[in-house]
């Protein structure tokens, strides 16, 4: 075992032993591999530190049950992918069933306008934009992708999608 998972490891068994310290060092140690790894199955900032949290209510939870021979970081990443994963599952249950239906992004914001989630004013706004500037309005601003994905996916710089999406929320603002 390499010298940060012997780490881990003495401080779980210490969390374990009651030491409100370690939980302390275990986050500074760990929170941003986890609030990383979060991110990557949740794609949104404050769930991912919602999951970062609820990974450090189960290890004082379950600290005592840990084998300490086992590899404690890999412990710490299991727990954040099965919490993620379950957020995940339960944020898809809760979306709204005409989000769900929708079979492409632009008219995502017209099922979301129906269904009364969203300010007349700027619904309004939205709809007055073209197919492709409501799809990418609905790509970061609902599903949460990065300028970055979305500067992949339309096949531009990062920096030209940044411009992009700066001249569309000025459209919006315009018309609100």
């Amino acid at each position: 075992m390499n010298e940060p998972v012997k780490k881990v490891n003495r401080l779980i068994s210490r969390i374990a032993g009651g030491d409100k310290n370690a939980l302390g060092r275990l986050f500074e140690l760990t929170a941003g591999y986890l609030r990383s790894m979060a991110y990557a199955y949740v794609r949104d900032k404050s769930l991912a530190d919602d999951v970062v949290s609820e990974t450090y209510l189960k290890v004082v939870r379950h600290a005592a049950s840990f084998d300490p021979r086992q590899n404690g970081l890999n412990w710490l990443f299991k727990i954040v992918k099965n919490t993620a994963l379950n957020l995940n599952e339960y944020e898809a249950r809760r979306a709204h069933a005409d989000i769900d239906s929708v079979k492409d992004a632009a008219a995502a914001f017209d099922a979301l306008s129906d269904a009364g989630l969203m300010r007349s004013a700027l619904a309004e706004a939205v709809r007055g934009l073209n197919k492709v500037d409501r799809e990418l309005v609905y790509l970061k601003y609902w599903e949460g992708y990065t300028v970055r994905e979305l500067a992949r996916m339309k096949g531009i710089s990062s920096s030209a999608m940044q411009e992009r999406l700066k001249n569309i929320l000025k459209k919006l603002k315009s018309k609100i």
